[in-house]
């Protein structure tokens, strides 16, 4: 008997298999998931993933290529390490095209791109996904480039999804990849799990393999939480040697020395994880901070132009003072100047930018020819019209005005 039938799991409940079955919604899972719908119904050219080993990369992917439309044929590359023509012959296959032998490079090129056009027409859409892509040599990443170059007058005809290790933002923030890191128009991150996603993420994989024992107590989520800093593979290997604890000790009920026994088989020692403070705690906080800092200034300047008039000045002095009034000579009239103008109040600010990096556009589509300027996330901007999804904005210092998707900005209420 293994722990399996002990338990009576109709499934292994933490295997560390990208199994779509036991994708675990969390915040940034989810952001991340709806922004690759976005990106496959727009028009642009690159998304980038980003993220530590463990945090559920290759299983967003897989959720995310189940879930395609119909009319959208895919390449699915997993730990390349391909040189730049070796790669290239690799999309093609993967893609159905027939190469000859002998054939040079620029034949493919050429020939790729009638397919390409051919799938076009045929109301087609193509994706190539790249997941592990920071093993991708720089070269490589140069021909993903070049590739991108295929298009019509009015579309383009492949897109990319890159996938990786936060050493592919490294090597894209390179001087040799600068045309291509221009290019990447959307990108996003997928984070560690909460204390409290921890908690239900072990819940919902128990419960989706028909778990019929006691669940944890907080001792035991806590102990979890230091052993495995929140990150879903570390959990996944840590609560499977608990459970194999358990079993061991004929115990149907999870306690934290199983998971002493696990980090000891683990040789896992606890893990300082970061503050999780989520993402809409830090945009309301700055929101605070922006509207006190607006405060402060408003009333300087307010201070600053305020001037006590004279005559009032005077009254105040004869009515303080019982003996008789000094005699004031008169001041020779001044010339009259021009009245100063009075510092208007600081704009209120009515959004903020919620992703990585959101583009500004010159009118309410996803055409990547529109893109006049990038947002950073945090980034806050001033609402000036809404057209349905579309949200015409002005940034603070009224430099760049365009319009952004009404899901990648934050409105307080």
């Amino acid at each position: 008997m293994s722990y399996i039938d002990f338990f009576e799991f109709k499934e292994h409940p933490f295997r560390i298999t990208p199994d779509v079955a036991f994708y675990f919604t969390s915040e940034t899972h989810a952001e991340s998931f709806d922004s690759l719908k976005y990106f496959i119904d727009s028009d642009e050219g690159f998304f980038t993933l980003i993220g530590e080993p463990g945090t559920g990369k290759t299983i967003t992917l897989r959720k995310f290529l189940n879930e395609l439309p119909d009319d959208v044929e895919y390449a699915y590359i997993l730990f390349p390490s391909l040189e730049p023509e070796d790669m290239f012959r690799a999309v093609l296959e993967d893609f159905g095209y027939k190469i000859e032998p002998g054939v040079s490079k620029n034949s493919l090129f050429a020939g790729f791109r009638d397919f390409l056009t051919e799938k076009k027409a045929q109301g087609k859409r193509i994706l190539l996904v790249i997941d592990e892509a920071q093993n991708l040599p720089t070269a490589t990443l140069e021909e993903l480039r070049i590739l991108s170059n295929l298009e019509t007058e009015k579309e383009k005809l492949i897109q990319f999804v890159l996938a990786g290790q936060p050493e592919l933002e490294d090597k894209l923030n390179s001087t040799e990849l600068r045309q291509l890191k221009q290019r990447i128009t959307m990108q996003t991150r997928l984070n560690f799990l909460s204390y409290l996603e921890l908690q239900k993420y072990v819940v919902f994989r128990l419960s989706k393999s028909s778990y019929k024992g006691q669940y944890p107590d907080q001792k035991f989520y806590k102990k979890l939480e230091a052993l495995s800093g929140c990150n879903p593979r570390i959990i996944n290997l840590t609560m499977e040697r608990a459970l194999m604890s358990a079993f061991v000790g004929q115990s149907k009920f999870l306690e934290t020395k199983h998971l002493d026994a696990a980090a000891k088989s683990l040789r896992l020692e606890p893990v300082k994880k970061p503050s999780a403070v989520s993402k809409n705690s830090m945009v309301y906080l700055l929101t605070v901070i922006i509207i006190i800092l607006v405060s402060i200034i408003t009333y300087q300047i307010n201070i600053k132009n305020k001037e006590i008039p004279t005559e009032q000045l005077v009254q105040e002095k004869t009515t303080q003072t019982p003996e008789p009034a000094p005699v004031i000579k008169a001041a020779e009239p001044e010339p009259e100047s021009e009245p100063e103008a009075v510092a208007e109040d600081p704009p209120v600010i009515k959004a903020y930018v919620i992703v990585d990096v959101l583009n500004l556009r010159s009118a309410p589509t996803t055409s990547e020819k529109n893109v006049i300027y990038k947002l950073e996330k945090g980034t806050p901007v001033i609402i000036k019209a809404e057209v349905q999804k579309w949200v015409l904005v002005i940034t603070t210092d009224e430099e760049h005005t365009g319009w952004v998707h009404r899901d990648y900005i934050l409105i307080p209420e």
